[in-house]
């Protein structure tokens, strides 16, 4: 009940990612930090597509932009940015007529403004304000995806961090072992302050980086959006 004795009415998010719904690799992280009384409603862009008209018409070509996402199935994929807009466009304007009460990207690469009525979250610009907004001259590290975003991860975080270190790791086919060593890496090359650019790193992926570099201070993609709605909410 609210204050004034009336019911408050369950307010509709909108998720939209790049890869296939449902996300719920995501989505069981973010319910953990989002309010009790959010319903979820998911679209994919790689919705009506099968994997082999993915790999077919998606790829990315020289020239470019590489973005790796994950089929329902579990299985990672890579894509073109540029391919997927109108696919991105689609599915937002679906979840517009569907009524949800805001609309969040999970993805946290870089777009254009999407044509919606109702409001969109890009993690990318919620991660962009996060960063510019700390004051740290250590040595800093940024972890993506793959190693073919390396040059592209640096352009985009360098004008926020002071050259930091680019570590390609997917959150999809590495083991959590793996995210143990890049933490204990990181740790010797003496980075405190550790952005994790994807919505696929899950908070396990990052407890591991922490435990094994506990000084560390770890920004998450989810983690990020998760509370940007949460206080929206």
């Amino acid at each position: 009940m609210d204050p004034c004795g009336g019911r408050y009415s369950m307010v509709r998010v909108g998720f939209v990612t790049i890869g296939q719904s449902p996300r719920r690799d995501i989505t069981e992280d973010l319910v953990k930090i989002l309010p009790k009384d959010v319903e979820i409603v998911e679209a994919g862009a790689l919705d009506d597509l099968s994997p082999s008209e993915i790999r077919e018409k998606l790829s990315p070509k020289p020239g470019e932009t590489l973005y790796v996402t994950r089929l329902r199935s579990g299985e990672e994929v890579r894509i073109s940015k540029e391919k997927i807009m109108g696919l991105m466009q689609e599915k937002i304007s679906m979840l517009d007529n569907r009524g949800v009460d805001i609309i969040a990207i999970l993805c946290s690469g870089e777009f254009p403004e999407f044509v919606s009525r109702t409001p969109i979250l890009y993690p990318d610009k919620i991660l962009k304000g996060i960063v510019s907004g700390i004051k740290y001259r250590g040595k800093s590290a940024v972890l993506i995806p793959a190693k073919e975003q390396m040059e592209y991860a640096r352009d985009k975080w360098s004008p926020y961090l002071d050259i930091p270190d680019i570590i390609p790791i997917s959150p999809y086919t590495s083991k959590l072992e793996d995210f143990s060593r890049v933490g204990l890496e990181l740790r010797r090359r003496g980075a405190g302050l550790i952005l994790m650019d994807c919505m696929g790193y899950t908070m396990q992926q990052k407890i591991a980086i922490r435990e094994s570099n506990p000084g560390a201070r770890i920004i998450t993609s989810r983690g990020a959006l998760a509370r940007a709605l949460t206080e929206l909410l």
